[in-house]
């Protein structure tokens, strides 16, 4: 059987379907007619300049001369002359270490040197009567021999004692530890009391110079081929030298106010992480820096002809930079950076652009692809 459909319905369903059509096109083209509107924005005009590069390294501090003091005879401290932290000057006392034994070993020592002069002297009188007796033919030259082979071996004992009376004196003098150099004093594990010798694992204490500062930080392999290309110089370290005003940042980001030089290059690179170490040593009359602090080492090199990008005109999407650029008639596109270092607040490129390219300058990300740029102001 079949079912009958008022004709008024079907009238009424091809309006309603004639309606929803005329709507989705006129969406469509207002949709079109937003995204072909100019987008306002800020745009640059890329010029090729140059360009000074900062490149930072991490670095450790330590003070020129890092000196462990530790005992050279067995005993018990005595004395402890300085505290912890304090500045000492060269040939200052440190401590002082119990030197009754050996007191007791070089007055020994001086005895038997007495007792040695002594047979000496009776040798030598031996010797002289034996010269004259041979001399006059009244005993065999057999007797003097002997006297004077007495004679030497006195002399020789004495020669000995001498030596012992000296090795007792170096280790009296070795009781009291003076500073060998002037600087800081660090931590003192040992207290009044403590007993302490020459195979302790554990030093006095460590004395640090820090009128002057190195500081360590390494270079990877890519950047040492690059000084060796770029800079001037004979030999590789000489090329490193000629960065003449080093900088070094402070752990809190401030710059240290004293400039610094590169001095030393390890003579091997490490095979693990494929980079070199080298030292810049700065001087510290203020003692601000002691061994044991961090910053970083700024190397600052010149490059040419290149282009300067603010890091507010990138975007960036899967660990690639992406810049708006603009085409002839307005309309952007994203570009992928390449062959570009980050230095302070701008990436500097090297390659991919031309003179009077423009890039939008900011706010990157909410800008749709293929839009039209009505530039606010060019730079």
């Amino acid at each position: 059987m079949k079912r009958f459909i008022h004709p008024k319905i079907i009238i009424a369903a091809l309006l309603l379907a004639s309606t929803y059509a005329l709507q989705s096109c006129g969406n469509a083209e207002n949709n079109e007619q937003q995204q072909n509107e100019p987008v306002p924005a800020e745009v640059i005009t890329l010029q090729p300049t140059d360009a000074v590069l900062d490149q930072t390294f991490p670095a450790s501090l330590e003070g020129k001369d890092n000196i462990q003091l530790r005992p050279q005879i067995s005993g018990y401290i005595d004395k402890i002359y300085v505290d912890e932290g304090a500045f000492v000057k060269a040939g200052q006392p440190l401590f002082r270490i119990n030197a009754s034994v050996y007191r007791e070993q070089k007055n020994t020592a001086l005895a038997s040197l007495a007792m040695a002069k002594s047979q000496l002297a009776a040798a030598q009188l031996e010797l002289d009567k034996y010269k004259v007796l041979t001399e006059n033919k009244v005993v065999a030259d057999f007797q003097y021999q002997k006297a004077k082979t007495n004679y030497d071996n006195a002399l020789a004992a004495v020669k000995q004692q001498q030596t012992l009376v000296a090795s007792a004196d170096v280790n009296l003098g070795f009781s009291e530890v003076r500073a060998p150099v002037s600087g800081y004093i660090g931590r003192i594990p040992n207290r009044l009391g403590a007993l302490v010798g020459p195979n302790d694992t554990q030093p006095l204490t460590t004395l640090s110079q820090v009128s002057e500062i190195y500081a360590y930080f390494s270079l990877p392999e890519n950047e040492i081929l690059k000084i060796n290309a770029s800079r001037p110089g004979a030999s590789l370290l000489e090329k490193l030298k000629s960065f003449r005003d080093i900088s070094l940042l402070l752990a809190d980001g401030t710059p240290y106010n004293h400039l610094g030089k590169i001095d030393m290059m390890d003579g091997q690179f490490d095979a693990t992480t494929g980079s070199v170490m080298l030292r810049a040593s700065f001087p510290n009359p203020e003692s601000l820096l002691r061994t044991g602090n961090t910053g970083r080492i700024v190397l600052k090199t010149t490059e040419q002809n290149v282009f300067k990008i603010p890091l507010l005109a990138t975007y960036e999407v899967q660990d690639k930079l992406f810049v708006g650029l603009l085409d002839s008639a307005g309309k952007m596109e994203r570009v992928a950076l390449k062959d570009y270092v980050k230095s302070g607040d701008f990436y500097i490129v090297k390659s991919g652009f031309k003179p009077g390219d423009r890039i939008v300058a900011h706010e990157l990300a909410s800008i749709p692809e293929n839009s039209v740029i009505q530039p606010r102001s060019v730079q």
